[in-house]
């Protein structure tokens, strides 16, 4: 009975071995990008994206002024009429208050819909986004 109980021990201690093992290789398929914040500029070192792919975006702000990130669904220009919370609305993903000299991180996988898409990285604080904080960036078509 003893040796029973020590089997079936090891065999559990095994299986939740597994699924950690499982669990993390389904963490370490993000792809990572860079993007970078400054007084008014957006850059990124990945610039096109697969659908269905996790991106896990580290965003650092190296400018002066704390910014936002917003993950349009296309370039949907100045909207300086419009309110915060009706471009939150059409917002895929965002970050805000991002403080100078700070990095934070979003996790984002683009919907097979986004196939053949050209969102856009943009910061809608006020007068940041016409002074050039956007990035027009694309979904390619599904693999």
């Amino acid at each position: 009975m003893r040796n029973a109980r020590s089997t079936l021990g090891l065999l559990f201690t095994t299986f939740l071995l597994l699924l950690v093992a499982c669990g993390s290789n389904v963490s370490t398929s993000s792809r990572a990008v860079q993007i970078t914040e400054t007084d008014f500029q957006i850059t990124s070192n990945v610039t096109s994206f697969t659908p269905g792919v996790h991106y896990q975006f580290t965003i650092t702000n190296r400018g002066r002024v704390a910014h936002e990130l917003m993950l349009m669904p296309k370039n949907e220009g100045e909207m300086s009429m419009m309110s915060m919370g009706n471009m939150d609305k059409l917002a895929l993903a965002k970050v805000e208050n991002i403080a100078p000299g700070t990095s934070v991180t979003l996790n984002y996988t683009f919907p097979a819909s986004m196939a053949n898409s050209h969102p856009q990285f943009a910061c809608y604080y006020q007068g940041h986004y016409m002074a050039g904080m956007k990035l027009n960036v694309t979904v390619s078509s599904e693999i």
